[in-house]
């Protein structure tokens, strides 16, 4: 056998990350807590506050002692806007690269916080996101491609290769999530019957309508139960392998994000596929960040320089913000006044100057040149050289010129220089070293051979930091029980009324052609399930109560110009699922009776 392929791949190397790649991760992360804020925003009142489906006192309740959250302190809706606007603030901060570590801390923080308000709607899309943001903190994210970098005045990090215990941590955390998922499945649905993904595609208040059609095919979805199984049990070591290491981690990290991509065509199951395939991102290497810059600078940049106007600390800066974000590495950033000539046209025409080769260009047309000039921003260009926004540009440019001595002052205290190399120290090592262990006994625990209890205040440290981990997404089998509810109710005078879809019509128990459409979204499907659930169970039924009260308040405030709701039942239809080539026969079950003036 040729030499190359039995010498071992160092350990640097399997369990290092690339700068660039934490760049990415950075943003995409960033994008994450955004996207989650706006979905969450559509129930800010039904889900976060007093008014809603759970109180503050009802939730302080249901937590673990060693659990926190801001957005306990307070339950109007004004107090929960507030919070997920500095939500928002920090997690443009941290895609941008703006004192990333303090907004990665803020961006993890307040994430747990919305987490713990209620936990009744969360899923392990919730716990892989909060577990990626909180090992985000012992890494240097903000070291490539962000307003960090651009203001640094030293070179931090001279190469790409990045190799600590917080880079161990970060990919053995997200291939923890696979295997230890695979030893819970450990029903024979899935091996060696081969059903699991059949009863998976049987659950319709949760599958998509391509799932309806797909499921026809019974020898595909036994070949994918087979796939993803071996996938999760084997796909963790074949990522690490020390030998063949460039072909499996390439062909292991598009195993498992083609995975996902399955389960969002499969699956109404929120973000989880989009924060799964962020997690597999951290595993993209060097080799393929150079393959993709040898494409796009197969021919060499043109000698571009930018030139400022000496003396204006916010146009260097902008400057520098601009080579950064646009991919222009070696562009050069130089005082006009250093060249007479160029020095004399800048005063001239007010303007800063771009040279691309022998051309010159201003104001907006600088910044056309810039993007023209960008093997990733061309297309961009293309749409500000037309007229109407050329002239608006030029008409910004001018108004940001007149203003340059403001901006400078603004940008002293928003984007100082960064004068000293910042690096990630000793303490913040062995903090991940004794947390990389504290998340291996949590997913042993898990196990049915693990330890029985924890102790409580293992328990604690987890429930405060959220790292909690319990993989068991299918498992040890899929679901058997197919829910969607039903509430038909009477108004004060009689009327009866459809409570649930809040409509002046009896309520219909007949099953609707796709059950998944009935809720919501998936956070209301996931509360509306664990109210299902916990309905078999001795003992208050805390959820169903404070989901009826939330129904008298809602239909009152939908429907001012009727009579009040006066009493209904929340039924759930329960379809269990056959064994292959059986029949479903959905069954109403009543598990709640309210009066909303009892």
């Amino acid at each position: 056998m040729h030499r190359r392929w039995i010498e071992w791949t160092p350990a640097r190397t399997l369990f290092g990350i690339d700068l660039r790649t934490l760049a990415l991760f950075r943003v995409l992360l960033g994008f994450y807590v955004l996207f989650d804020l706006i979905l969450r925003a559509r129930d800010l009142t039904a889900h976060y506050t007093d008014q809603g489906i759970m109180p503050r006192a009802v939730q302080i309740d249901q937590l673990n002692s060693g659990s926190w959250s801001l957005h306990l302190a307070g339950g109007a809706a004004f107090f929960q806007s507030l919070l997920f606007v500095l939500a928002a603030l920090a997690a443009i901060g941290l895609t941008l690269g703006w004192r990333t570590r303090l907004m990665t801390a803020l961006s993890w923080g307040l994430l747990l916080s919305i987490q713990n308000r209620n936990t009744f709607i969360l899923s392990g899309e919730d716990n892989l996101a909060l577990l990626l943001m909180f090992w985000a903190m012992f890494l240097p994210l903000g070291a490539r491609y962000s307003l960090d970098a651009a203001l640094s005045r030293t070179r931090d990090y001279p190469d790409n290769a990045y190799f600590s215990v917080a880079t161990v941590a970060l990919l053995v955390q997200g291939m923890s999530m696979y295997f230890f998922s695979a030893l819970l499945k450990t029903h024979p649905i899935w091996v060696p019957d081969g059903n699991a993904v059949y009863y998976a595609l049987q659950l319709d208040y949760l599958v998509t309508p391509f799932s309806l059609w797909f499921r026809q095919f019974q020898d595909a979805m036994t070949g994918l139960t087979y796939y993803v199984y071996v996938l999760e049990l084997i796909g963790p070591f074949l990522i690490f392998s020390p030998i063949f290491h460039r072909t499996f981690r390439g062909v292991i990290m598009v195993a498992f994000m083609s995975m996902h991509l399955a389960f969002f065509f499969f699956l109404e199951i929120g973000l989880f596929p989009y924060i799964s395939i962020v997690m597999n991102l951290t595993f993209m290497p060097s080799w393929m960040w150079d393959a993709i810059a040898g494409r796009l600078y197969r021919r060499p940049l043109p000698a571009i320089t930018l030139w400022y106007d000496q003396g204006c600390a916010f146009c260097e800066k902008t400057c520098h913000i601009l080579r950064i974000f646009l991919l222009l590495p070696t562009a050069g950033i130089r005082p006009a006044q250093e060249d007479p000539e160029i020095g004399a046209e800048l005063t001239a025409r007010n303007s800063w100057v771009v040279t691309v080769g022998a051309d010159r260009f201003f104001k907006a047309g600088g910044l056309i040149a810039l993007l023209s000039a960008s093997r990733v921003f061309r297309p961009l260009a293309v749409v500000l050289n037309l007229a109407p926004f050329l002239w608006l540009g030029d008409r910004c440019y001018d108004l940001i010129g007149r203003n340059r001595s403001g901006l400078s002052n603004l940008t002293a205290w928003l984007l100082p220089w960064r004068q000293r190399t910042v690096r990630i120290g000793l303490p913040t090592q062995v903090l991940a070293v004794f947390f990389l262990g504290f998340i291996t006994v949590q997913n042993i625990s898990t196990l049915p051979a693990g330890p029985q209890s924890l102790p409580d205040v293992f328990i604690n440290t987890r429930q405060a930091l959220g790292l909690y981990q319990n993989w068991t997404m299918f498992a040890p089998y899929p679901e058997m029980n197919s829910p969607w509810p039903v509430i038909p109710g009477k108004l004060k005078d009689g009327t009866q009324v459809d409570v649930y879809n809040s409509r002046v019509r009896p309520a219909v128990f007949q099953k609707p052609e796709v059950v998944s459409k009935v809720y919501a979204n998936y956070r209301w499907r996931k509360f509306l399930s664990n109210l299902e659930d916990n309905s078999y169970r001795d003992g208050p039924q805390t959820l169903a109560l404070n989901y009826a009260r939330f129904l008298c308040r809602d239909w009152s405030e939908r429907h001012s110009d009727l009579p009040a709701l006066s009493t209904f039942k929340i039924y759930f239809q329960v379809e269990e699922t056959p064994v292959p080539g059986g029949n479903k026969a959905p069954k109403p079950r009543l598990v709640w009776s309210h009066d909303c003036f009892g």
